[in-house]
């Protein structure tokens, strides 16, 4: 049995690897924060949906496709949940893997805060470089 929590992580995560924004978006709550810690183009805090959705409009653009990902787990609880995913990106004909760990809150039974944290921060760093 899952936890309803998990059914939004994994149905979101699908819809950005279809590049589906509008799905993946209606998984968050409007004020939704997402934080990306570096110092790379897609580095930052950004707010709410409008926010979120043009970070990610940002990366799209710089790659090549949208990005596939391999879920290797997802945990959730009433409060908080986990993806431990590795991330494919192609940009400029070159695919490079990046592990990644994001951490959820939840609000209202949506998305309402998120920290990307890749393992290896400054390869992703140069590869968006």
């Amino acid at each position: 049995m899952t936890n309803a929590h998990e059914d939004i992580l994994r149905s979101t995560t699908a819809a950005l690897a279809k590049g589906d924004m509008d799905t993946f978006l209606a998984g968050h709550t409007p004020d939704v924060k997402f934080h990306v810690a570096g110092s790379s183009p897609i580095s930052g805090d950004f707010e709410g949906r409008e926010g979120v959705g043009g970070a990610f409009g940002k990366m799209m653009g710089m790659l090549d496709a949208p990005p596939t990902i391999d879920l290797h787990d997802c945990l959730a609880n009433d409060e908080h949940g986990i993806l431990l995913v590795t991330q494919h990106l192609t940009r400029g004909g070159q695919a490079k893997d990046f592990p990644s760990t994001l951490v959820f809150h939840f609000r209202d039974g949506l998305v309402s805060e998120v920290w990307w944290n890749p393992v290896d921060l400054a390869a992703l760093e140069d590869f968006l470089a």
